[in-house]
């Protein structure tokens, strides 16, 4: 395609076409090269400040023209200095439509090893309770006299690969740690529409070697979901911190299978919850 030269066209309508160029120019500019290191100062500011923690942002990348934004190398780190929240790409595409009309559209969003770690300590207190206490002490007193409205969301795709949860009680005789993950979940056509069906899929390991599924369908107004999941080599002496203050037995040896399907339904009118085709395996179980 043969674009017309400038030379050809009238003064005004050169003028014009100088102006928007240099407005895309800038637009360009300021979406690629300025905005990203404006972002990530004053997300560093505000977080640090409102969770009084050290948070640490590697990079942020601003694509204006597709209305898309990557967050990379995110960490929050906890009072003593261990990794609370991170991952090492977020990434989200926002879709320009939305500006025009109702739900808001995402085409995309993406996390590649997100991480979260949860603490109980032997005072029974989490290691965000002080964020709990802060923020529901700055909640509002008295709720709305109407309900407020769902937010109308749309996001055409949800990947989540590699995501980990650290787990540790304290409060038993020998502490319980475990690492859930690698996770992988994957949705798809999520919308906050009531009569909307939202397929979704997860799986995962832990560092046990336990493998879990979950697969089925959600709603939100109601909530309701049904769908399947299963539970592969669920080692029981590796949960012997969490009874064994409990009871006066030792499972020496022991894993378990367990697969179902389920149906979950909290509305006003009903209140349904299921568990079908149910099978159960206990495998190498050793007692004493």
């Amino acid at each position: 395609m043969n674009w017309p030269a400038l030379s050809t066209f009238s003064p005004r309508k050169r003028k014009l076409v100088q102006w928007l160029l240099a407005a895309l120019l800038a637009y360009a500019v300021v979406g690629f090269l300025l905005l990203p290191p404006l972002v990530r100062l004053v997300a560093l500011k505000m977080l640090s400040g409102q969770l009084d923690r050290e948070v640490s942002i590697r990079k942020v990348r601003l694509n204006p023209f597709v209305l898309s934004a990557t967050v990379s190398g995110f960490l929050i780190k906890d009072k003593d200095g261990q990794p609370f929240i991170s991952w090492d790409e977020v990434y989200v595409n926002f879709q320009l439509a939305s500006f025009f009309g109702h739900p808001w559209v995402f085409k995309e969003f993406s996390a590649r090893q997100p991480f979260v770690r949860v603490q109980m300590n032997k005072d029974y207190t989490l290691n965000f309770s002080d964020l709990i206490t802060k923020f529901s002490s700055n909640s509002p007193a008295a709720l709305p006299a109407k309900p407020a409205k769902p937010l109308a969301l749309q996001i055409d795709k949800v990947n989540i690969t590699g995501a980990a949860a650290s787990l540790t009680d304290l409060t038993p005789r020998t502490p319980f740690k475990r690492l859930v993950g690698p996770i992988d979940f994957h949705l798809t056509g999520f919308k906050t529409d009531p009569e909307s069906k939202n397929p979704y899929a997860f799986m995962g390991t832990t560092d046990a070697g336990e493998k879990f599924a979950w697969a089925g369908f959600f709603s939100l107004a109601p909530l309701r979901s049904e769908g399947d999941f299963s539970l592969e080599k669920v080692a029981l002496n590796r949960y012997a911190p969490l009874y064994q203050d409990l009871v006066r037995f030792q499972i020496k040896d022991g894993t378990v299978d367990l697969r179902s399907s389920y149906r979950f339904e909290l509305s006003p009118s009903n209140r349904i919850a299921t568990i079908t085709n149910t099978s159960f395996g206990l495998h190498d179980f050793k007692l004493c």
